[in-house]
């Protein structure tokens, strides 16, 4: 689990709700993803702007991968199928495509202000992400790279989730009128 103040991620026995044990990750912790293609745990560091894998058997960090052009990264999606991660940079609005495979940064691209959590749509190879600011970014995954599709405003849309096998996108929306709303859209390009 990511303690973002903490700077540590923890580990918790799912059974008894047991702290097991903190890791330290020498930056604020932002999202935590398990990557089943590598059997390790990512978590996107704050600060020292790097991506680090926990092996979860030892509970100890097996690598940091530096993260340039991202600034106090924090949001985390996974193309299990194409061992890519896209990861969000909070500070400087951008969203870095990283190869799982070579542990690599490939490119990066301009998102919303201050971006928070992303998803990714494996069949439609569909990534959403949003930001505090309420913009959302859509893109398509081709060859290794994003293309963006377009870009639009939600107020209060810094969460986002996909089901997988309907494609449609849910944004839980806090505080519309006072009180909570979930908007649910589906793509353009579904029959």
């Amino acid at each position: 689990m990511s303690d973002e103040r903490g700077g540590v991620d923890a580990g918790v026995d799912t059974t008894s709700g047991k702290l097991l044990t903190n890791i330290p990750l020498g930056g604020g912790a932002g999202n935590t993803v398990y990557d089943p293609g590598s059997g390790r745990i990512l978590v996107a560091v704050h600060r020292v702007n790097e991506l680090v894998a926990i092996d979860p058997a030892a509970m100890k960090i097996v690598g940091r991968y530096p993260l340039p052009g991202i600034e106090n990264p924090h949001g985390i999606a996974l193309d299990v199928k194409n061992r890519l991660a896209f990861v969000a940079g909070e500070e400087n609005h951008s969203l870095a495509v990283f190869d799982l495979k070579t542990m690599k940064l490939l490119s990066v691209h301009r998102v919303g202000d201050d971006p928070d959590v992303l998803t990714f749509d494996s069949g439609l190879e569909c990534l959403y992400v949003s930001a505090e600011s309420g913009t959302v970014s859509v893109y398509r995954e081709k060859e290794r790279s994003l293309v963006l599709l377009g870009q639009f405003n939600m107020r209060h849309a810094h969460t986002v989730a996909v089901d997988p096998k309907s494609h449609l996108v849910y944004f839980p929306l806090e505080n519309i009128g006072g009180h909570p709303l979930l908007r649910i859209m589906r793509p353009a390009d579904l029959p």
